[in-house]
This record gives C-alpha cells, sequence and structure tokens, in this order.
C-alpha cells in the first residue's frame, strides 16, 4: 500500500482560506483593499457569511487535496 504524502503548498492556501472564510462569518465584515480599508469599501452582513462560506468551503477542499 502506498503512503500518502502532503502537499506543504495546498495545507497553506488551504489554511489562509479557511482563517479568512472564518473571520468574514464571525467577524460579520470583510474589505478587499490593496493596503488598508477605507470607510465603506466592504461587504458587511449577509455578504460576508456569503463569501466567509465560500472560503471555507474552499479551504476545506484544498485541505482534502492535499493529501492525494
Amino acid at each position: 500500500m502506498r503512503q500518502k504524502r502532503t502537499d506543504g503548498g495546498l495545507v497553506l492556501v488551504g489554511l489562509v482560506l479557511l482563517g479568512i472564510g472564518l473571520y468574514a462569518i464571525f467577524g460579520g465584515q470583510l474589505a478587499f483593499t490593496p493596503i488598508a480599508p477605507r470607510e465603506g469599501s466592504g461587504f458587511g452582513g449577509p455578504v460576508a457569511t456569503l463569501i466567509g462560506v465560500a472560503f471555507v468551503i474552499g479551504g476545506l477542499y484544498f485541505l482534502r487535496e492535499s493529501r492525494r
């Protein structure tokens, strides 16, 4: 039986996506700006929750794929 190897790059990407997604879900706000958040440049409420859920799903996908 062949031993599975873990791809460290995919694990790192998956953890970053999970972190961003959980922050968006529990924080309730998310801002996509180049350097610093500006007033009115972020998403809040249900939009932030939907983006957070998408990031969590993406992070879990990358973590699963890192073991193949």
